[in-house]
């Protein structure tokens, strides 16, 4: 994003702000109010980018050209086709959604103004306690919230490698990125629309604007980089490579989960047995 387009979106954030300075004033503090118990929720989970997974023909439209070879030698490789382990990855995922009490999965015109959004790919996941927990955070002041990233993956690459091992070192190292794909919340408004879709130019707005921006010390999601993801099969030109990444991956979700991760239990679960029946062509 350039430097114009920046200060642009700034203006048009502090515009839509403007209304929203008393929470319990706003349409999301009414909402709060009025919901109870038994109420609609405040919270609001939307998916950036999906497609429908079972049609094959949609799905190879939509790759990226660059990315066609690597659908084409996974095919090669595994008898379940691409976008069947896509599908699957998201029904997991969607699996995950549904238990999130007092949240909904809409999309993004559906959202209040003044409501809280939680941008997500259709392939991450969220604790239970998400919803419930940025309704206690949420304060009319506060137009972006954020809380520790979490990664289940393989290193993409050796630089990446290497940045792990840092941050196991050194936990004080600090990400490239403050927001991530999922660890993120924004108060609804028009102005939001790039911060949603894009967690890079989310980051350099939370960083830009720290009086506005909250962060939670609560785990609340992780984010699933499985095989399948463009970024793991990125750089992968043969067979032989895709079948070494993706032994690495069966080990990853053999191992056993840390306490922050301890959540995640059921769909680690999931991905290994999906992994583990993963059937190989000859």
């Amino acid at each position: 994003m350039s430097m114009l387009g920046v200060a642009r979106l700034d203006r048009e954030w502090e515009a839509g702000l403007s209304g929203h300075q008393d929470d319990a004033k706003s349409p999301c503090g009414i909402l709060a109010l009025a919901r109870g118990k038994s109420g609609p929720p405040m919270i609001y989970i939307v998916i950036r980018r999906t497609t429908d997974w079972g049609n094959e023909a949609v799905v190879h439209a939509q790759l990226p050209e660059e990315f066609g070879y690597c659908v084409a030698l996974w095919n090669t490789c595994f008898a379940l086709p691409y976008h069947i382990f896509r599908q699957e990855l998201a029904r997991i995922a969607q699996i995950n959604r549904s238990r999130i009490t007092g949240a909904l999965c809409v999309p993004r015109a559906e959202v209040p103004a003044g409501a809280i959004v939680v941008p997500s790919d259709d392939d991450d996941w969220f604790v239970p306690e998400l919803a419930a927990t940025l309704e206690t955070a949420s304060e009319g002041r506060y137009s972006g919230y954020y809380w520790p990233s979490e990664f289940i993956e393989v290193p993409i690459s050796l630089s990446h490698r290497f940045g792990l091992i840092r941050r196991a070192i050194f936990p004080r190292t600090p990400p490239k990125w403050r927001c991530t794909t999922n660890n993120y919340a924004l108060r609804m408004s028009p102005a939001v629309d790039p911060l949603i879709d894009n967690h890079m130019s989310a980051s350099h707005w939370f960083v830009a604007h720290p009086a506005s921006v909250r962060r939670l010390e609560h785990h609340l999601s992780v984010m699933n980089r499985t095989l399948a993801s463009q970024t793991s099969l990125a750089g992968i030109r043969s067979g032989v490579q895709l079948m070494r990444k993706f032994r690495r991956y069966r080990r990853v979700y053999r191992r056993p989960l840390n306490g922050t991760l301890a959540w995640c239990g059921p769909y680690v679960a999931m991905m290994r047995d999906l992994m583990e029946a993963l059937p190989r062509r000859r």
